[in-house]
């Protein structure tokens, strides 16, 4: 999790479409198998969460929804510093995130296999 020029602390979460995969919606798994073929892939369905300190609140912070997903950086839907896009998107290459990606889509893959086979 990278804390961004501006003092934001980002993190990434998959949680949304482990959802949708989980819902068994068919045309959300098709679009997800056509659309991931690599971690790298994963960007456009990875959401950005930011971390909000708050008192009482254990560190990093209350996780807080950004709107944003990762793919987003360096885009017209992305209005942040950009100081702050340079650092994400550094990050995002670095081995760190690259590790998180490659261990989401091996997690993704395996539960599209059990979609397609649920015995």
């Amino acid at each position: 999790m990278p804390q961004l020029p501006s003092g934001r602390r980002i993190g990434l979460s998959a949680d949304r479409v482990f959802e949708r995969v989980l819902a068994s919606d068919p045309d959300t798994i098709a679009q997800i198998q056509a659309d991931v073929q690599d971690p790298n892939d994963l960007l456009p369905w990875v959401d950005l969460v930011e971390f909000i300190p708050q008192v009482g609140a254990k560190e990093p912070g209350v996780e807080t929804a950004t709107g944003l997903v990762a793919a987003d950086v360096g885009t017209e839907r992305c209005d942040w510093p950009q100081a702050d896009q340079d650092a994400l998107n550094k990050w995002l290459g670095a081995s760190q995130a690259q590790e998180w990606l490659e261990d989401r889509f091996d997690e993704l893959e395996a539960a599209l296999e059990e979609q397609d086979d649920p015995a």
